[in-house]
């Protein structure tokens, strides 16, 4: 993934906690990095940001001035 998608898909695990739009793949890698949890006990995953994916997603979701 490139560092634009991982911002993209860090915003929509966090603004909607599910992985719509996401790959696989891609959740996968992200989880290898330790940027969401994956909460597989209910019928549909819940997916959340954890310390260091918030700190990735703030970090680069300032408005460069």
């Amino acid at each position: 993934m490139k560092h634009e998608e991982v911002v993209a898909a860090l915003k929509t695990i966090a603004d909607t906690q599910t992985a719509a739009g996401i790959s696989k793949d891609d959740l996968q890698d992200l989880k290898k990095y330790n940027l969401i949890d994956i909460d597989a006990t209910e019928k549909v995953p819940v997916c959340t940001l954890t310390k260091k994916g918030r700190v990735m997603l703030k970090a680069n979701s300032k408005d460069s001035k």
